[in-house]
């Protein structure tokens, strides 16, 4: 990720389309779930746009900057309940409008060097990127770059729908149900020039595939141990108390993988990471580190239960090694009550790596959970 920062020149220009989008207020008109595709015209990547407001809450520009990103939120609107950090383990770009107060010193100093002003509620813009497993954090110059395209398409499509309620219903619909998009493409490298659109069906990317490297010995150990009766429960989940490493770096969110035996409510295992150099890198481990703590809780599972199909492809392999039935299920009480209780411990407190050690230990005993 490029650490070059914004010019002022980008700046302004970010600044001055953030308040024409202000002015247009697209998302009066404009679904929270009408998805716009346009085409990077510096390396031909698809990217979606999404505007917000509808409910007259928060009101934004939202980039997507993949295929996969933007099927992570379609299957969230799909399932509200079923992965409820989903929104962090996207990649995206956004511009929001707020007020003041909830700008920090740079995006003030940024608007006092370029002496411009914005008055009332919900109308200062405020730039931001996400990245998986991070927090919204400044945007580099090339995100500037990708995030002015996209006010650019906007303040072209969005007028189009104001008074056709219809075409917009029509457009939502085959986003939603067929994943066929309006997409804008540039004829050629510059994004000032000449634009086409099509509607394009977009296909849902695979499912990352993940090949852990897992200990031959730690694998016989586990072979070897007495099958454990009943079921268990693991998952991977953001724990909402972001960490800095050092000053003036992007902040992440600690990544927590837990077992927990569905039986006795018990915590056999807690692993707790950090989402770098990529959340991919926490599920490439995934497995290895659910295999150690068989290891060394001397238990063999029946059954692994997991909530998401992406969680069952990191351990399929693990599983299948042992002859361990892995099945999905959308609720995991157990899991569920638990990651509350890490959570809620965590609150408040310095966060560190030793954290879900002193979570583990709390009250001198093992933790045991029971079921919601």
């Amino acid at each position: 990720m490029s650490t070059d920062k914004p010019t002022m020149e980008q700046w302004r220009r970010a600044y001055k389309l953030a308040g024409e989008v202000r002015d247009l207020a697209p998302w009066t008109w404009i679904y929270d779930n009408t998805y716009l595709g346009f085409v990077d015209p510096k390396n031909g990547t698809q990217h979606f746009i999404s505007v917000l407001g509808k409910a007259g809450e928060h009101f934004a520009i939202t980039v997507y900057r993949s295929a996969e990103d933007l099927f992570k939120i379609l299957d969230l609107l799909d399932n509200p309940a079923a992965a409820p950090d989903t929104f962090f383990k996207t990649s995206q770009l956004q511009v929001s409008f707020d007020d003041r107060n909830d700008l920090d010193a740079a995006d003030l100093r940024i608007i006092k060097t370029l002496k411009l002003s914005f008055r009332g509620k919900q109308a200062w813009p405020r730039f931001r990127s996400l990245l998986p497993g991070h927090v919204l954090w400044q945007l580099n110059s090339d995100e500037l770059r990708l995030l002015c395209i996209a006010l650019e398409q906007v303040l072209i499509v969005a007028p189009r729908f104001k008074d056709d309620e219809d075409e917009l219903g029509r457009l939502t619909d085959l986003g939603m149900e067929e994943h066929v998009f309006l997409m804008r493409t540039p004829l050629g490298q510059d994004p000032h020039g000449e634009w086409q659109e099509s509607m394009v069906k977009v296909a849902r990317p695979p499912t990352p595939e993940f090949f852990p490297e897992l200990d031959e010995k730690r694998l016989e150990c586990v072979m070897r141990l007495p099958r454990a009766e009943g079921g268990f429960e693991t998952d991977i989940r953001l724990l909402p108390n972001p960490i800095q490493d050092r000053k003036g770096e992007r902040p992440y969110f600690p990544v927590v993988l837990m077992l927990v035996e569905q039986e006795r409510g018990l915590v056999i295992g807690c692993e707790m990471m950090a989402p770098l150099p990529s959340l991919d890198s926490v599920y490439q481990c995934a497995a290895g580190l659910l295999l150690a703590m068989m290891v060394k809780e001397e238990c063999r599972p029946e059954e692994i239960q997991v909530r998401t199909e992406q969680m069952a492809s990191l351990l399929r392999g693990l599983c299948e090694k042992l002859d361990i039935r892995l099945t999905v299920h959308s609720s995991l009480p157990l899991m569920e009550k638990a990651f509350f209780s890490l959570r809620d411990f965590s609150a408040g407190k310095w966060f560190s790596a030793d954290i879900v050690q002193q979570w583990l230990a709390f009250d001198d005993g093992p933790i045991v959970v029971e079921e919601i």
